[in-house]
């Protein structure tokens, strides 16, 4: 059984053209600007977004699948999201997203935990990527699935998440959390197109200098 990452098209230049299809290039884990491209110079000083689409394909059936930014970025002035491919053929470009109403998903750094009340803290404002009825996965140190739980509301300063019902695991503020791209098939020889919205801050450090991370989960049962 394996689950494997592969690029699509990426253009910087045309955003007719950044994304598309599948391409017969494989992501691999760990190599550096396999997924996402170097930032340039001019990026770094004036910050802006960029946005790549991968694709996430199994060689057997699956269900519940969930997709997840189970590490944010190292770099405390760039941070990626997740969103789900917008057209079923798998031909939509950056082009055709509607950006200032795309609904991304992704992590953070739990700060404390009030299991009583079932509510977690998180480092960051989180009301952009984590929704009413959204199911969060929780991770531990070493981005290992801990549990999950689905969310009944986040506060007005978006840092504190209420869950519906609250998890029979333990949760501290060693972990992380992300809310997860759901599915609940995705056949052997099939994939989903996954878009990856980086978000660039003025006079960032680009994350190959020195090497930033983050990692993506997937979890999933077998058919």
């Amino acid at each position: 059984m394996a689950i494997t990452f592969w690029r699509s098209n990426y253009d910087e230049f045309d955003a007719t053209k950044n994304g598309g299809d599948i391409t017969g290039t494989q992501i691999e884990s760990g190599v550096a600007n396999s997924m996402i491209l170097p930032v340039r110079p001019r990026e770094a000083e004036v910050g802006g977004q960029r946005w790549f689409k991968f694709f996430i394909k199994t060689d057997t059936d699956i269900l519940t699948i969930g997709i997840d930014v189970a590490k944010y970025t190292d770099s405390p002035t760039e941070e990626i999201y997740f969103g789900l491919e917008t057209k079923v053929d798998h031909s939509d470009v950056e082009a055709d997203l509607d950006k200032d109403n795309f609904r991304v998903y992704g992590g953070f750094k739990i700060e404390s935990v009030d299991a009583d009340n079932k509510q977690i803290t998180a480092d960051r404002d989180v009301s952009d990527f984590v929704k009413a009825d959204d199911w969060v996965t929780i991770y531990d140190s070493s981005q290992s699935r801990v549990t999950g739980m689905y969310a009944d509301s986040v506060s007005d300063d978006g840092k504190t998440i209420t869950f519906k019902l609250w998890t029979d695991k333990t949760i501290d503020n060693t972990m992380t959390g992300s809310s997860s791209i759901y599915l609940t098939t995705l056949n052997a020889n099939d994939y989903v197109g996954i878009w990856m919205k980086e978000v660039i801050q003025p006079y960032t450090e680009p994350m190959e200098d020195p090497l930033n991370s983050f990692v993506c989960n997937v979890w999933y049962d077998e058919k």
